[in-house]
């Protein structure tokens, strides 16, 4: 298998680094011209806890592609980038060739529009890591779980022998059902992620505060209704169905409470990459997050005005208006009946 990575950044690279550890050959394609060149001078660094290596890789820039086609191409920018890639993308992949989106969000619906709904694929995944330099990636710990599943929804043979691939990232499972996984990990993105920029806190200091729970169980909600009307099966999160978190009670659910407080203990100290991107480029994927929350809701006319309410809140501060900090955290929670 001929596999190509478009998008370079901190999960691309990551993969990447994974797959020449396990002697899978891959081409990484990116915009950053100073990082492809130094992937292409001085290999790809690693970094992981008391592990420290550099694989060698080729690499090219959106400016100047690969001329040869691939058998997978994992797309691997981040969501809001998503459109620009597609016809480097579209031009790279081969005639018998898919794509599988290995990016935060709801993405496989484009990419479809590009190359068809029969070569579209996708990896849920929970997989952290930061680019600290040019060519240099940072293995942020946690468990390292994807998931894998066509877009039109069998398990095929090519998604179960890629999954055997990847297998070299951590611990890989394959899908019938990417969109419940898809719909699963959007609440973990649609939720912690901007509520750690907002609030200025890390995973287990959030997680720890009753009315922060509170309002993570209301925007849950809100956001499994819109994907049930949407006709999604949204996997369970943190153990609990999507009716568990829907119910008229679940803000005041003991159980859910408890699933939060031990998923923040998991966390740590960790703020994930909303924030990360924020510091970096002082923006985020807020758009195709909850924006895509919000689009839909709007289509099935299904109200979300607390995800409404998220996504002002962060443009704000991407703006400069607001900065983070409690006093938006407990304005936002204050509104959770």
């Amino acid at each position: 298998m001929k596999i190509a990575i478009v998008g370079a950044g901190a999960i691309g690279s990551r993969i990447a680094a994974h797959l020449s550890q396990s002697g899978t050959t891959c081409t990484l394609v990116d915009a950053w011209a100073e990082h492809v060149d130094a992937l292409n001078r001085d290999g790809l660094r690693l970094r992981r806890k008391d592990l420290d290596q550099r694989h060698p890789v080729r690499a090219f820039t959106f400016q100047r592609p690969p001329t040869e086609k691939f058998d997978i191409v994992l797309l691997a920018v981040r969501s809001d980038a998503t459109a620009n890639a597609l016809p480097l993308v579209q031009d790279i992949l081969a005639p018998d060739g898919f794509v599988v989106s290995c990016q935060n969000g709801l993405n496989e619906e484009e990419i479809a529009k590009w190359v068809g709904a029969e070569r579209t694929a996708g990896c849920s995944m929970i997989f952290g890591a930061r680019l600290t330099a040019p060519a240099e990636v940072t293995v942020l710990e946690g468990p390292d779980t994807l998931r894998l599943g066509e877009f039109k929804g069998a398990v095929t043979p090519r998604i179960t022998a890629l999954a055997k691939t990847l297998s070299a990232c951590g611990t890989v499972s394959t899908t019938d059902n990417l969109l419940g996984y898809r719909w699963m990990k959007l609440v973990l993105n649609a939720t912690g992620n901007p509520l750690l920029l907002l609030s200025g806190l890390d995973g287990e200091s959030l997680h720890d505060r009753a009315s922060a729970r509170r309002l993570i169980i209301a925007l849950t909600s809100e956001i499994m209704q819109v994907a049930l009307c949407d006709g999604a099966q949204p996997e369970p999160l943190l153990e609990y169905s999507a009716h568990a978190w829907t119910t008229a009670q679940a803000t005041d659910s003991v159980q859910l409470h408890e699933a939060l407080q031990q998923h923040g203990k998991t966390l740590g100290k960790r703020r994930l990459s909303m924030v990360a991107d924020f510091e970096a480029r002082g923006r985020t994927e807020i758009g195709e997050i909850t924006g895509k929350v919000l689009e839909k809701a709007l289509r099935l006319r299904c109200p979300a005005p607390l995800n409404a309410e998220i996504l002002r809140h962060v443009r704000a501060v991407e703006a400069g208006v607001i900065k983070p900090g409690l006093t938006i955290l407990d304005a936002l929670a204050s509104e959770v009946i």
